[in-house]
């Protein structure tokens, strides 16, 4: 068993609590709200329930031997003084964000040589109360192959979650961003869900956010082949018209939005590569507009 602080309970991190929980270990939740119990439950079927410990002060938290950072990427920042009380010398930490930057997002905020796992976890899932997750379809979560890597996915053993090593840990995070920057984008800005994929000229605007994203994650030494781009098309134009994603669900609700790790990072490491990418750069500016004013 491991003692593992969850830094970030929303729909992610109390799912992942979950899991660990159901896996045995001994979980602790670092949250501003308390809540008492944990209710997580797959899409039609019975929630199942988990007695919730919740700190919610950093001054309450112990070294743990593994940290699992859960909050977007914009929010690193504000839990500093959490990790600080969190990573002890042993400790490990693993970081489960969009985009293809976890490991950068986190070692500022960490002692230097801290062991970090950059995790690419695919887990749709809705918080609708504190403590309170549904999900759906899939529960999976890639990292890096190494030693620390082999013990994250131990401690998934006999949970709902598939934890999983991979040799090109750099291609799963580009393929994942090739369906997060269009999707993101695109609902974000036009306040709709899928269903905006069969409006005129969106189809055509997914496609030239993905030729960009593709160019540079290439350049970044992701393998993405020529066939991507409408193998990527084809899951948008087939997806429930009424799925959204977290972007648009944060635009509705008026909060900030990830555009750093899902848009931006395309122009960013565009220009690093000397890759053009002007659609990415046209719709980075309106995004950060809309995030900024909320």
């Amino acid at each position: 068993m491991s003692h593992v602080t969850v830094i970030g309970p929303g729909a992610i991190g109390c799912a992942i609590g979950a899991a660990l929980a159901q896996a045995g270990h001994e979980v602790t939740f670092a949250a501003r709200t308390m809540f008492s119990r944990l209710s997580v439950q797959k899409e039609a079927e019975a929630p199942k329930f988990y007695l919730a410990n919740v700190v919610t002060a950093p001054e309450d938290l112990a070294a743990a031997d593994w940290v699992f950072v859960c909050v977007k990427t914009y929010q690193v920042p504000g839990v500093a003084d959490w990790l600080k009380a969190a990573v002890g010398p042993e400790t490990k930490v693993a970081v489960l964000q969009n985009g293809v930057e976890q490991r950068e997002n986190v070692e500022p905020f960490v002692p230097q040589g801290t062991t970090i796992v950059p995790v690419i976890i695919d887990l749709p899932a809705s918080r609708s109360a504190p403590g309170r997750v549904v999900w759906k379809r899939i529960a999976v979560a890639g990292v890096p192959e190494s030693a620390a890597g082999e013990e994250f996915c131990a401690l998934f053993t006999s949970s709902f979650v598939t934890a999983e090593t991979t040799e090109d840990f750099v291609t799963r995070g580009w393929l994942k961003l090739c369906n997060n920057a269009p999707s993101g984008a695109i609902l974000a800005l036009s306040g709709q869900r899928m269903k905006v994929m069969h409006q005129p000229g969106i189809a055509d605007l997914a496609r030239a956010i993905l030729a960009e994203c593709v160019a540079v994650g290439r350049a970044e030494g992701a393998t993405l082949d020529d066939a991507l781009i409408e193998r990527q098309m084809a899951a948008f134009l087939s997806a429930d018209g009424e799925d959204g994603n977290s972007m648009y669900e944060d635009r509705m609700a008026g909060r900030e939005m990830e555009w750093q790790a899902r848009n931006a990072v395309i122009v960013r490491k565009g220009i690093q590569h000397g890759i053009a990418t002007p659609v990415s750069a046209a719709l980075v500016p309106l995004l950060a507009a809309i995030s900024n004013g909320r």
